[in-house]
């Protein structure tokens, strides 16, 4: 087992999350106690109980409290000032870790220096993978997915590049990102990296950072022997609502303009013929008066805007 000399600093970006954040942090202290650690909490604004549950139930957490809703990157970001740690763990209030997690990171971490940042294995609440490890964003895989063929052939080596769904999970995985949901970083990685780009309000912040943690020399990697529940990562697509959509269409197209300039003309295209794809398919349910189909149209038709007008 890791010594109490290790030294780790554990982030977590909450909004709204008083339903999962006394789950996610006594399961994470119970991983942790065999670690010299801190945990800082970083509150964006939330309107719920959050902040107060997390006061007067974990005094011993830092708990940072913003004014307004920073987005992921910058919340992160701040809560590295607090930060002089060894290794930073990055994990998501939605979260339960299965116990022997963080050991499990860091010994492999002290095994492997070339590793810049790491994942565990993100399971859903009734156990089942989700598939956390991919490649970088490109236009063939924008594509793929605009027309889904990554999920007509999540098996095919080419179609299902992306998301690597043709890989054994039960080995240990190079991939050049993973999520950020629960992400084990080797702060002198970090260091040399770069911290998150705060123009990443929501999504990609993470698959820009491993970018520059491949550019700095290092490599990222799934571990398959540690665990962690992902209870939001379930319900994915019910909470996919039109303000995720929207930061995810800005965030991408902020990711290529930042890192391939010159595909993002052609991204715009993809995600133009995605949107209107969409669009069509979600109002065919519009009647129905779901709320995940009046969500979902007005976020695609939001999309639109963003292809014709991004800057």
């Amino acid at each position: 087992m890791t010594t109490l000399q290790t030294d780790i600093s554990a982030i977590i970006v909450t909004w709204n999350s008083s339903q999962w954040i006394s789950n996610c942090l006594k399961s994470l202290m119970t991983d942790l106690r065999s670690f010299c650690y801190k945990i800082v909490v970083v509150d964006n604004a939330s309107a719920d109980e959050t902040p107060d549950l997390i006061r007067e139930n974990f005094p011993e957490v830092i708990l940072v409290r913003n004014a307004v809703n920073e987005g992921f990157a910058q919340a992160c970001n701040r809560a590295l000032l607090e930060c002089k740690s060894e290794y930073v763990l990055f994990i998501n209030p939605d979260t339960e870790v299965i116990p022997g997690m963080t050991d499990t990171l860091i010994s492999f971490m002290k095994g492997h220096p070339e590793a810049g940042a790491i994942g565990p294995t993100l399971l859903n609440t009734n156990g089942s993978l989700q598939l956390s490890g991919n490649t970088f964003p490109n236009l063939k895989n924008i594509w793929f997915e605009s027309l889904f063929l990554d999920r007509l052939f999540p098996k095919n080596r080419f179609f299902g590049s992306h998301k690597l769904s043709h890989l054994n999970r039960s080995e240990v995985c190079k991939v050049d990102w993973t999520m950020g949901s629960c992400l084990l970083l080797r702060k002198e990685a970090l260091d040399k990296a770069g911290i998150f780009d705060n123009r990443f309000f929501l999504f990609f912040e993470e698959t820009d950072l491993c970018l520059r943690l491949k550019k700095a020399g290092y490599e990222v990697y799934i571990i398959p022997e540690a665990k962690i529940v992902h209870g939001g990562g379930s319900s994915h697509l019910q909470n996919y609502n039109t303000n995720k959509i929207i930061h995810y269409h800005r965030s991408l197209f902020h990711y290529f303009n930042k890192n391939l300039p010159a595909q993002l003309l052609w991204v715009r295209v993809a995600i133009f013929i995605r949107s209107v794809i969409r669009i069509f398919m979600w109002l065919s349910l519009y009647p129905c008066r779901t709320q995940t189909a009046k969500e979902k149209f007005r976020g695609y038709c939001e999309a639109i805007k963003l292809c014709l007008f991004f800057k």
